[in-house]
């Protein structure tokens, strides 16, 4: 084809380019025959013409060389022959939508059974005056290609990006369970020419997320390649095995980035240099032997509340409200007068919804828009609605923390000022549906499962379900609801109690882990030694089929 006839198509298709919401490019209407044939052929020319020498660049052209094809990057691989002797120790890494997690727990003795360390990660994140034990789950790409993760991707994003151009990524743990992990991260996150996924972005975060671990566990003069388990959603099935796989290898190959680069981690890093460990990495096939099994986070929860000491026989429904994801499952345990216990999960029972604290963040952005009288109509609707969004959890929780909120809404045309109470907040539909769904999905868990799980219940006056509250959504109005009064199930009624907010094993811990319970459960639970099995049982005759017994401590 013409070179002049190639170009004036390839212009064409460059002009059809359109770019959406999220920063992404796509191509409008039908490609042509032609417009084919004028892409193979620049192709063909770009093949057979000698590369140009970068150095000859003018000085105005500032678009970043590509990433070389000869890694320059040395990986550090001591991880995979750290020999897991400290067999007393476990890990559990729960990365959240909002939040992430760890915590350490050490085998002690019949006194004391488990030395409980809820890593201070707040500390190596540089966020102590946000969370002590808790790190911020942001990515985000500056205008100069370097990576910020945490606390400080917020800080740069409010610097650099407050006009609302530019996003920051607060919900990448989204991709874990929905589709787009191979899809390329558009222009509003990602201002370079530097290709990276969504799948690559969670990565990034994980390896920051490794980093302050590893930081912690020298501070505590651990290694830091000890054994650890991680957290996942209630997926079921293949959906599971697949989230399973996926973490798995993910948390080892963050290992491997968090040592290869250190603490360039906390001070920007260059995004080429991610992605070429990134490929390097993924040339050499690992077997990452330090990362154990998943745990999905209501078994997490389940096993946080059990004090193995005591005899205790309980009928547990845990809901976990997250930033992302609600997650619910229902389990019964008992322990023996002498020891032993057994545990099991009702077959069905786990369920995971998406309606949770980042649906309320774009509601209250909406409702502040509405009562803004900012339209999509707006010439700048988009930009303001950015602004917003770089802000939205600040304002939720002081909404929720101070029954109202100021908000401030920039724009040069209409500068306004939006107070939004907590009582009309509430009464909004989206909302009052929020609830209606958590209560639904509720009720019909217990009414799908076998008869037997809640007849179990009924049995005696003093049975009841206890309803286990956690997550950062958990003294949420809608939330603490679910547990007011009695359910009827199948037209019968069930006895509900809230579970003690803070199981009475943990009082004698440190006040901060105390404080910081229902957010802290999922990590600090998945750690236990005596972590209840993730079998599902069926019930018949009032009895559970084969109940996996759990060795006596």
């Amino acid at each position: 084809m013409d070179r002049n006839v190639t170009l004036v198509l390839l212009k064409n298709l460059i002009s059809r380019i359109e770019t959406d919401g999220d920063g992404n490019k796509r191509l409008a209407g039908i490609l042509t025959a032609e417009e084919e044939n004028a892409i193979r052929s620049a192709l063909d020319i770009l093949q057979t013409e000698p590369p140009t020498d970068s150095s000859k660049h003018s000085p105005s052209d500032h678009r970043r060389d590509p990433i070389p094809s000869k890694p320059e990057i040395t990986l550090n691989f001591k991880a995979l022959s750290a020999t897991n002797e400290q067999r007393d120790l476990r890990l559990c890494l729960d990365f959240g939508t909002a939040m992430s997690k760890a915590t350490l727990i050490r085998d002690g003795d019949d006194d004391h059974p488990e030395d409980v360390e809820v890593l201070k990660l707040g500390i190596p994140g540089d966020q102590e005056q946000i969370s002590e034990t808790m790190l911020v789950s942001s990515v985000y790409i500056d205008n100069e290609g370097l990576l910020w993760f945490g606390n400080r991707a917020t800080e740069r994003s409010l610097t650099e990006g407050d006009d609302g151009a530019r996003q920051r990524l607060d919900n990448i743990k989204r991709r874990l369970s929905e589709d787009g992990w191979q899809q390329q991260v558009g222009g509003v996150f990602n201002p370079t020419d530097v290709s990276i996924t969504y799948g690559d972005m969670v990565l990034a975060y994980l390896t920051f997320f490794t980093w302050a671990v590893n930081s912690c566990l020298r501070d505590l003069k651990y290694s830091p390649h000890l054994l650890r388990r991680f957290a996942l959603p209630s997926f079921v099935g293949e959906r599971q095995r697949r989230t399973i796989d996926r973490l798995r290898k993910l948390v080892g190959e963050a290992q491997i980035l968090a040592d290869t680069f250190g603490d360039k981690l906390c001070d920007g890093l260059r995004l080429e240099s991610f992605m070429l460990a990134v490929d390097e990495l993924r040339r050499k096939p690992c077997d990452y032997g330090f990362v154990d099994k998943g745990v999905t986070e209501p078994l997490g929860v389940a096993g946080s509340m059990m004090s193995w000491n005591l005899e205790t026989d309980n009928l547990i429904m845990v809901v976990d409200v997250g930033a992302g994801t609600s997650d619910f499952g229902l389990y019964r345990v008992r322990v023996n007068p002498d020891g032993t216990s057994i545990g099991y999960e009702a077959d069905g029972s786990l369920r995971v919804i998406t309606e949770a604290g980042n649906y309320l963040d774009r509601v209250l952005v909406e409702f502040i828009l509405k009562k803004a009288n900012i339209t999509s109509e707006h010439p700048r609707s988009q930009i303001i609605r950015g602004k917003l969004n770089l802000r939205n959890r600040e304002y939720k929780e002081t909404l929720f923390d101070n029954q109202s909120v100021d908000v401030f809404v920039d724009d040069p045309e209409s500068q306004i000022d939006v107070l939004v109470e907590l009582n009309e907040f509430l009464d909004l539909p989206p909302i009052r549906k929020f609830g209606d769904t958590l209560r639904k999905t509720l009720i019909e868990i217990l009414e799908n499962v076998d008869d037997a799980w809640l007849g179990w219940a009924r049995a005696r006056p003093e049975r009841k379900l206890d309803l286990m509250l956690t997550g950062g959504g958990a003294q949420l109005p809608m939330v603490q609801d679910m547990a007011k009064g009695p359910l009827w199930i199948n037209g019968l009624e069930l006895r509900v109690e809230r579970a003690l907010a803070t199981p009475k094993w943990l009082e004698h811990l440190d006040e901060n882990i105390v404080m910081n319970y229902r957010r802290v459960a999922v990590s600090l639970g998945g750690a236990r030694k005596r972590l209840l099995e993730p079998r599902q049982a069926k019930i018949t005759g009032g009895d559970v089929t084969s109940p996996p017994d759990l060795d006596r401590y």
